[in-house]
């Protein structure tokens, strides 16, 4: 029964998840929000809703392992779509349809998960109101994070807004209409989340594997599905910009996700309180996403198999990621 309640819950989040981004497209062109607002910001909170709602109710059920692993797994999935996209585009590698912007928006989500690693591993067990000064640090990190990446938005006078062929696709959507299907998906979400998280505690203790590994890949990835949508239909539509922000943007947004997991917890500092393999998957996807940082700035033209270079490299790195975590969830 906990498999196929995790699987119906998965089901319902990719679903959900796929008519929420389609609709906070919608919203943004029907409200004038701007390029950098729907790339950067606002499609990385939204795609992101599935991750706050599973990781919140991993904090609730005492299992912060699942909703650690959920972030930082998260964030490795989410590197490894780039390679996804690079299949779907099918003109060479995908990182060179890009612009170079998109390090600022991989630093920044370096920075933040680097630093939530290192709290991890340290241990501070300092809270305030039953906040972890740590998490409250990534939070204040986050937020400067974002009003960086606003204003080298508007500082970039070169770049030219991703055209999204809004105008032909949602000219004659309704905005009513799309505020309301928003609401219900995110409704559907959140009561979907919850049960994901609470059959993923049960996998992780009926198959021996740990919350770490469970949170990381199984939670994850299914959580990471709506990212995956979005980014796939940004792509086919050749808007690469939108698609690679979203992506990397995503991975900013689950860093903070840590804070509001926090919030959900009860007892000490939810970092100080988890397994030190959620560092190590940390640290992977810092790893993946320097991979692709060489990709942007290198932009190699060669490609194997349709699949760039630097493509083939996150995807050996996602695989012994995998594997490595595996392992250490067995050996728990």
């Amino acid at each position: 029964m906990i498999w196929i309640t995790f699987f119906v819950s998965a089901a319902v989040i990719i679903l959900a998840g796929t008519q929420l981004s389609k609709n906070a497209d919608i919203i943004a062109y029907k409200t004038g929000l701007s390029g950098a607002l729907i790339g950067a910001l606002l499609l990385p909170i939204v795609t992101s809703l599935p991750e706050i709602v599973t990781s919140a109710q991993s904090a609730l059920i005492d299992n912060p392992d699942i909703a650690l692993g959920n972030v930082f797994g998260s964030n490795m999935f989410n590197i490894l779509v780039i390679a996804v996209v690079d299949v779907a585009q099918g003109r060479g590698p995908v990182l060179l349809h890009v612009k170079l912007g998109h390090i600022l928006t991989a630093g920044i989500g370096m920075l933040l998960a680097s630093l939530a690693a290192i709290f991890i591993l340290v241990q501070i067990d300092i809270g305030i109101f039953g906040i972890g000064i740590d998490t409250l640090i990534l939070a204040g990190i986050y937020l400067a994070g974002l009003r960086l990446l606003i204003r080298y938005d508007k500082k970039d006078t070169q770049a030219e807004k991703e055209d999204f062929n809004e105008e032909h696709q949602y000219a004659k959507e309704s905005l009513k209409k799309s505020i309301t299907i928003f609401v219900i998906a995110g409704v559907f979400i959140v009561i979907s989340g919850r049960f994901l998280a609470i059959s993923g505690d049960e996998i992780a203790k009926v198959t021996g594997l740990g919350g770490s590994f469970v949170g990381s890949f199984l939670v994850a990835i299914t959580t990471s599905l709506p990212e995956l949508v979005a980014t796939f239909t940004a792509a086919k539509l050749g808007a690469f910009d939108m698609a690679i922000g979203n992506l990397l943007g995503a991975n900013i947004m689950n860093v903070l996700i840590i804070f509001f997991t926090d919030l959900f917890y009860v007892g000490r500092p939810v970092l100080t309180n988890v397994s030190t393999d959620n560092a190590i998957t940390a640290l992977f996807g810092i790893f993946l996403t320097t991979i692709a940082i060489i990709g942007l700035i290198y932009r190699s033209k060669k490609s194997v198999l349709t699949l760039g270079f630097d493509s083939w490299a996150i995807i050996i790195g996602y695989i012994m990621a995998a594997l490595i975590m595996f392992n250490l969830g067995m050996s728990v």
